[in-house]
């Protein structure tokens, strides 16, 4: 929470080093560790701890969450981290994030009817979440809906959340759409 991934990954090993291997706190703190990796760019180290939590507890959502939207993110085996989105879904299937995250992954395949239907849950769940209202902008824009985009690209320039570089892209938005980002 603090930000300071490098010495959170320090003492995340630590603890790794004192634990079973096949406990389910071993996967929580290789949640949070791959969770901490993956803020610093070390994709590949995130991968392998957010992979190893699943081994040990496959159906956690928010591991398969976390996995798979970094995937999203860095435009990396989206079919796949679609399936993954979907089972963490049907775990929880009132979880804002798990929802943003599913109809996020059904926009980046051009699936802009199904993502639609996921992001509008998304804002719907969690109203004053920037990102989930940018990505339902995004959608509706590409469903030629854009008076709504607008709304809702504004709607995230209001929100306290929302961070100086998100806003600067909302704005271009506003000017030019989706042309050029």
């Amino acid at each position: 929470n603090f930000k300071k991934y490098n010495k959170a990954i320090d003492y995340y090993s630590i603890i790794l080093s004192t634990i079973d291997k096949n406990s389910l706190i071993y996967a929580d703190v290789l949640y949070r560790r791959g969770g901490s990796y993956e803020r610093i760019g070390e994709y590949k180290k995130s991968d392998t701890d957010l992979l190893n939590s699943l081994e040990i507890r496959p159906d956690h959502a928010y591991t398969m969450n976390y996995l798979a939207y970094s995937w999203l993110e860095r435009n990396y085996k989206i079919d796949e981290a679609i399936k993954i989105l979907e089972k963490a879904y049907k775990k929880k299937e009132n979880d804002p994030y798990i929802t943003d995250s599913v109809g996020w992954g059904y926009y980046l395949i051009g699936d802009y009817k199904n993502s639609e239907k996921y992001l509008r849950k998304a804002v719907q769940l969690l109203p004053d979440d920037p990102i989930a209202n940018d990505h339902y902008g995004d959608v509706l824009w590409q469903l030629n809906r854009k008076l709504q985009a607008k709304y809702f690209w504004q709607s995230v320039l209001d929100l306290e959340e929302t961070d100086k570089n998100m806003k600067k892209k909302i704005k271009h938005k506003l000017l030019n759409g989706l042309n050029n980002i």
